[in-house]
Parts: C-alpha cells; structure tokens; sequence
C-alpha cells in the first residue's frame, strides 16, 4: 500500500492546520485540477486524490487515524 501524504496532496505545508484551512485549500485544489476544467487522466486522478484526501482530513475521528499512523510508521510532522 502507498501511503499517501494528503496534507501535501491539499497543499498544506504541516498537520496544524484547522477545518476551515482543510476546507478552503480542498476548494482551491478541487478547483484547480477539476476534470472538466482541464481534460485528461492525469488532473481526473489527481482529483481523485484530492477529494480522498479531504474525506480523510475533514473527519475529526479519520484525521487522528491519519495522523497517528503517520508519525508511527512514516515519521514525524513538522
């Protein structure tokens, strides 16, 4: 399984970040590379990615899963 850093995927710099800075770089991102906007499969999975990033980091209960799976395996945040 590739572990996936969804912080950087939603262009968050580190974890301390609150709901409304998740919620507001998610809407900047999706906008971004949203695949009617620009065609092709590479900004389709990238969209992907960033929408399975903002389900994981806007629930509360998943963030801290997230998070401590991270730190425990991967390493530590800034």
């Amino acid at each position: 399984m590739i572990f996936k850093d969804y912080y950087k995927i939603l262009g968050l710099d580190t974890n301390k970040v609150n709901i409304d800075e998740i919620k507001i770089a998610y809407r900047e991102q999706a906008k971004k590379y949203h695949p009617d906007v620009n065609g092709g499969n590479s900004s389709e999975e990238r969209f992907k990615d960033i929408n399975e990033a903002y389900k994981i980091l806007s629930d509360t209960t998943t963030r801290k899963k997230y998070d401590r799976v991270w730190n425990s395996h991967i390493g530590k945040r800034k």
